[in-house]
């Protein structure tokens, strides 16, 4: 009986959802406009009534598999994945050092290219993740590299990308079949995760990268660059990310700042996980690979003596 409050809570929360979405597709285009916003708002609140549910309901990692192999199906679909192969071949295998560390060990990671400008990359359920042509331009080492693909590993291993995915079946009612909750989960890789979600991520991939070898202080340096753009005055408003632009847009970085954290909230989320996690990097030499970016040659491949770096102290913020 302990459960009654909890599910009254609930049903209250998804009637107001409801009611909220006739309202505001009935409305005027800036109320129409709300309707998403109210969506994620209703699901953080569904989010903290259902936890324990959410943990009953838990997917096995066969389900999330098969899964992110649906999600995968329907990303493709929509946008143009694949490219270069040789910047596809090299990602893999930085993004392979990188899964080294993780504690999942039977999430099959993978990576594939995303022909784009922007600067973006993400992840879905079952360990696929996906790079834009224009984040790899715009990272200026391996390290930055290994830092983007551990944030994206993150949401994987801290369970983002099914949790967030629950919610909002359980909130819109979906099909809970493998074809609906697919197309789900590619709407929700388009609007992206939480603040919470996304800085919790910031931390795990810095930590992986630093496990990989890396010198995971380098994506300090690369949101660095995003705050640099941000306190320039060009962060854009914040709102829900619209699909990955097939054709070039003079604006590559912008989206990206659309639907992550202020960069100084990532830099210092960064910096607590690195701090507390010393055992990880201090005094020992880290891998940087500023060359090996650019020759697309992994570390795994081609070390350069070059490259290292040692840190005894965390860098001045």
């Amino acid at each position: 009986m302990k459960s009654l409050p909890r599910l009254l809570v609930l049903a209250i929360i998804l009637a107001g959802l409801g009611a909220g979405a006739w309202y505001a597709t009935r409305g005027t285009a800036p109320e129409r406009r709300n309707l998403d916003a109210l969506v994620t708002v209703g699901g953080d609140v569904v989010r903290d009534v259902t936890h324990p549910a959410l943990d009953l309901t838990r997917l096995s990692t066969a389900e999330e598999i098969a899964l992110g192999q649906a999600i995968d199906a329907e990303v493709r679909a929509g946008i143009p994945v694949g490219g270069d192969p040789a910047a596809e071949i090299y990602v893999q295998n930085v993004l392979r050092l990188v899964a080294g560390g993780v504690s999942r060990r039977d999430i099959p990671y993978a990576v594939a290219m995303v022909r784009s400008p922007e600067v973006n990359a993400f992840a879905v359920a079952g360990g696929r993740l996906y790079v834009t042509d224009g984040m790899l331009g715009f990272v200026r080492s391996e390290a930055e590299l290994a830092a983007v693909l551990g944030h994206e590993i993150g949401h994987v291993e801290l369970g983002h990308c099914v949790q967030r995915l629950q919610i909002e079946q359980a909130a819109r009612r979906v099909a809970p079949d493998l074809a609906g909750l697919a197309r789900l989960g590619y709407e929700i890789m388009e609007r992206g995760f939480s603040e919470e979600q996304e800085l919790a991520a910031d931390g795990q991939g810095a930590l992986l990268a630093a496990r990989a070898g890396y010198d995971a202080w380098q994506a300090s340096q690369l949101f660095s660059r995003f705050l640099a753009k941000e306190t320039a005055g060009t962060r854009p408003p914040t709102r829900n990310p619209v699909k990955i632009a097939v054709t070039a847009v003079p604006q590559a970085l912008d989206r990206y700042l659309k639907t992550h954290p202020p960069a100084d909230q990532r830099i210092e989320a960064v910096r607590r996980a690195l701090v507390s996690r010393g055992d990880l990097w201090a005094g020992t030499p880290r891998y940087v690979g500023i060359g090996n970016l650019t020759a697309r040659r992994a570390r795994s491949d081609d070390p350069r003596p070059g490259e290292w770096i040692a840190r005894d102290r965390a860098p001045s913020p």
